[in-house]
């Protein structure tokens, strides 16, 4: 008779590496100077940050590793592995890489070892992983309903948020937007500048959530004023639904068309590498001009948009967004 295993365990192992990687990649991004040092061998606690690539930018042998971390002033990115473990990094290829490219590993297990096989080791803090894992729970849950289940019961929780991109109707923004839709008719993208100001609401945005591009004019000089008494005038809006929230387009093609078409930079210097994907569902009729009137109570929300990247995403409150629609609806004609 054959010996049947009674005892059935839980699986206690509640998510996989990926979480680890998304902690990471927003500590470095938005951590303290603490928190990041924690997380960097010494050799790199004096560089500072700029761009963060998610599974890296090169392939060697048919690796990639896991983060690829650009720092200021810095030609190269630094490649970056995760393991659950230091007994986990075992592939050769991984480990020629990292030590050839000045990477580093990331373990979440305890471990003595702060340099293994000539290739630097950090430990990720328990409690700091635990509780950026409480602070953002409520997010996570949301963005894993939305990709994994997809969840049509979260529209509700949407968020709202609004792009001022000063200018006129030939200005450089209107231009690049009407650039972007003739060769993307169907799936218009985006991209922002890196700002760290901007670059938390960038993150933050998920599909699904309704965003307003504003393109116009207000007040005077390069910065815009938070004074609710502004006024504004606008030569253009559209109402979009975010398709495919933040990535960074790698590629020539799409990662370079908003850049310097003959210097085309690299990756650390390009000026608007975060993208995002919508669906346009309501716009205004060309060559419109739109008396907005003052600003009012929407001066912080298009100040800081514009003031922080040149227009980034800003968020809004549902009545504010409401009333945002239903002030443009009663200025202009919509094009539907």
């Amino acid at each position: 008779m054959s010996t049947i295993d009674i005892f059935k365990k839980i699986n206690r192992n509640a998510f996989n590496e990926k979480l680890i990687h998304r902690y990471l990649f927003e500590q470095y991004y938005f951590g303290s100077s603490q928190q990041r040092k924690g997380l960097l061998p010494e050799r790199l606690h004096r560089l500072q940050v700029n761009l963060i690539v998610p599974e890296g930018s090169k392939t060697e042998a048919g690796y990639r590793a896991d983060l690829e971390i650009f720092f200021k002033n810095k030609l190269n990115g630094v490649p970056v592995e995760v393991k659950w473990h230091l007994d986990d990094f075992r592939k050769d290829n991984q480990k020629k890489y990292i030590r050839e490219n000045d990477g580093f590993l990331v373990v979440l297990g305890e471990t003595e070892e702060k340099i293994f096989e000539g290739i630097d080791v950090v430990t990720i803090d328990h409690d700091d992983f635990a509780d950026w894992i409480a602070d953002n729970i409520s997010r996570l849950s949301r963005e894993s309903l939305i990709y994994q289940a997809e969840s049509k019961k979260l529209s509700s929780k949407n968020q709202y948020w609004v792009v001022f991109l000063k200018g006129g109707a030939t200005g450089p923004a209107m231009n690049n937007f009407h650039r972007m839709l003739k060769s993307k008719k169907t799936k218009p993208f985006w991209a922002f500048r890196q700002n760290p100001k901007a670059l938390p609401h960038i993150l933050d945005m998920q599909r699904g959530d309704r965003i307003i591009f504003l393109f116009g004019k207000a007040g005077l000089g390069m910065a815009m004023q938070k004074d609710p008494k502004t006024e504004v005038v606008l030569c253009g809006y559209y109402f979009c639904n975010i398709a495919e929230p933040y990535y960074m387009a790698l590629d020539n093609s799409r990662g370079l068309f908003f850049e310097d078409a003959e210097r085309k930079p690299g990756i650390n210097d390009r000026k608007w590498p975060h993208f995002f994907d919508f669906d346009i569902k309501k716009r205004s009729k060309k060559g419109c001009n739109i008396q907005f009137g003052k600003q009012g109570e929407f001066a912080e929300a298009f100040s800081n948009s514009f003031n922080f990247g040149g227009g980034t995403p800003y968020p809004l409150s549902r009545s504010q967004y409401e009333k945002l629609k239903d002030r443009l609806y009663k200025l202009t004609e919509i094009k539907v």
